[in-house]
């Protein structure tokens, strides 16, 4: 019997969804194994579910959604190997988005912290429903499997350290 601890990867993403989400959890999965972890966990900026992200502009006035959420992603990120970036490129608006924009200042001083590798597709949080949109476009002649691991961008957070330094004085 194998008694090495398996690799966690946390997948952010921004909120949890009203069906299984087998889609993300598929694409999520693919990306684990592609940057060589065994398992995943997702976690979410907000916690309430909608089926659109849209929806959080309303749904995300209240701190309440943000704080449950930011409780699960802190054990999920206190036990996990490395973190992959995947709540997408569009933040809410309104009082939501002040939300939001806090949660990913927070996400990123805790990875810092915890000296967590944090992976995104491409330039940005891609969600993983867009992550064949952003492959086919910027290597048309690769399959998806394989543009996703070229596709696969490791963030130099060292820009970020002083920030979170500062942030836990």
């Amino acid at each position: 019997m194998d008694n090495a601890r398996q690799r966690t990867l946390v997948a952010v993403l921004t909120n949890p969804p009203l069906t299984a989400g087998l889609r993300t959890i598929n694409r999520v999965t693919m990306a684990a194994n592609l940057l060589g972890f065994d398992r995943v966990v997702v976690g979410n900026l907000f916690a309430l579910p909608s089926h659109a992200t849209g929806a959080i502009t309303e749904l995300g006035v209240s701190p309440h959604g943000w704080a449950t959420a930011k409780s699960h992603l802190a054990d999920h990120l206190a036990s996990s190997d490395g973190v992959l970036l995947a709540f997408g490129v569009t933040a809410p608006f309104g009082p939501a988005r002040d939300h939001f924009r806090s949660q990913v200042r927070w996400l990123i001083e805790r990875t810092v912290s915890l000296g967590l590798p944090t992976w995104q597709v491409g330039d940005g949080p891609r969600h993983p429903s867009r992550w064949q949109r952003w492959t086919s476009r910027t290597h048309p002649d690769v399959g998806f499997p394989e543009a996703l691991r070229t596709s696969l961008v490791r963030l130099d957070t060292t820009a970020h350290e002083s920030e979170a330094a500062g942030a836990e004085m």
